[in-house]
């Protein structure tokens, strides 16, 4: 089984997003980047009925792509496509045990495609994994894929997972109350 997180990238080749991509030379980030990038500043129609939406553009996060791989390995290790690990956490647990501060935070995971620009199309091509994509709550992306080396056809264990997040922010501290407790503490201690 081949595990390939898109964080470590140096020695992987540039290839165009719609060619057949073994996990060992996975889309490098700025490519994954650059594809939903431009999928997020041009939009989509995720629902039947719904608006164009647009998003602004995400950022790379090594933290998120080492969940996506964890995920992805998970994936073909039991040979199964689901949204809990082997350990049966779901999203949120898996991000916490990881350290990843979030406000939000989403995923689409996807088997069978041999590159990035066939699991990007087929998620568009679902309402929910569009939602995902084009969430502009979120701020960063990680995304991995991992191979079942028992699979016989390219591609048909292929395991893809994408996870979407904006860290949480740091309490914003108001400073006018600090100085008012500081003055009344000031005072009650006279």
């Amino acid at each position: 089984m081949l595990v390939v997180g898109l964080f470590a990238s140096s020695a992987a080749r540039p290839q165009p997003v719609d060619t057949p991509t073994r996990c060992g030379v996975a889309p490098r980030p700025d490519e994954v980047l650059q594809r939903l990038n431009e999928l997020r500043s041009h939009g989509a129609v995720c629902r039947q009925a719904g608006s164009l939406a647009v998003a602004a553009p995400l950022r790379w996060s090594d933290s998120l792509a080492a969940v996506a791989a964890a995920q992805s390995h998970d994936m073909a290790l039991l040979r199964q496509m689901r949204h809990r690990d082997r350990l049966d956490r779901a999203l949120g647990e898996r991000l916490a045990a990881a350290g990843y501060r979030f406000s939000t935070a989403v995923e689409n995971i996807a088997v069978g495609y041999d590159s990035l620009g066939q699991v990007v199309d087929a998620w568009l091509a679902s309402e929910h994994h569009c939602d995902n994509m084009l969430n502009g709550a979120v701020l960063e992306l990680g995304l991995a894929c991992s191979d079942d080396a028992t699979a016989a056809a390219p591609g048909e264990g292929r395991y893809w997972t994408l996870v979407l997040g904006a860290p949480r922010a740091a309490p914003r501290v108001d400073r006018s109350a600090l100085n008012t407790a500081r003055q009344i503490g000031a005072r009650s201690a006279r």
